[in-house]
């Protein structure tokens, strides 16, 4: 009882309502109840090159913690769980009669498991990165087979080898004409009409 009473009592409270939370959360996708990815976004910090500003030093700090390289409901679930763990161990009897009793302890406890969540997901850095199949960049300068009767500037079909059904793709050829059954290389995408431009092989200089 004195463990369940000092949870839910300042300072430990705020800690384990976010622990609980979490909880909640890998509880309800373990039963099937939400989606893995119903409150796990991704947080994708690009740096601009040219022109920095004052944020652009908060986004390195936050992909220094590895936010946006790790799902975010587990770095949340590591930092709360972390957060928790401090209050429950060190500031269950200190009495708080004010928001200002407060937040010193807050403070420090946020920065501890900041270091400790940074620590813990190392590991996990860069593996739930999921990079799509079959991207337009993957595909150039690969070769493929013309499959339509002939290939000109407004029509054209080709298949391509991969793993499980071959690739159906859209060509075109800005030059001469393409006949079925001929092996072409693709060497460029128009992405307004979102087909393939690509030269006969044997034709290539």
């Amino acid at each position: 009882m004195e463990f369940i009473q000092a949870c839910f009592e300042w300072p430990t409270l705020p800690a384990t309502v976010l622990v609980a939370i979490c909880l909640l959360y890998w509880l309800s996708i373990i039963l099937g109840v939400m989606d893995l990815d119903l409150f796990d976004f991704d947080l994708d910090f690009e740096i601009p090159t040219e022109g920095p500003s004052f944020l652009d030093f908060g986004f390195i700090g936050l992909r220094f913690l590895n936010l946006g390289d790790v799902p975010v409901m587990l770095w949340v679930s590591v930092f709360s769980l972390s957060m928790w763990m401090l209050s429950i161990n060190f500031d269950y009897k200190i009495e708080i009669n004010s928001f200002m009793d407060y937040l010193p302890l807050a403070a420090r406890n946020m920065g501890i498991s900041l270091v400790v969540t940074k620590l813990l997901t190392q590991p996990f850095k860069g593996l739930f990165k999921f990079t799509p199949p079959n991207e337009v960049e993957t595909l150039l300068g690969k070769t493929c087979q013309v499959t339509s009767t002939s290939v000109n500037d407004r029509f054209g079909q080709a298949e391509m080898q991969a793993e499980g059904a071959p690739l159906k793709l859209h060509i075109r050829s800005e030059d001469e004409t393409i006949q079925k059954g001929d092996l072409v290389r693709l060497t460029d995408f128009n992405t307004e009409q979102q087909v393939f431009y690509v030269v006969k092989i044997n034709q290539e200089s």
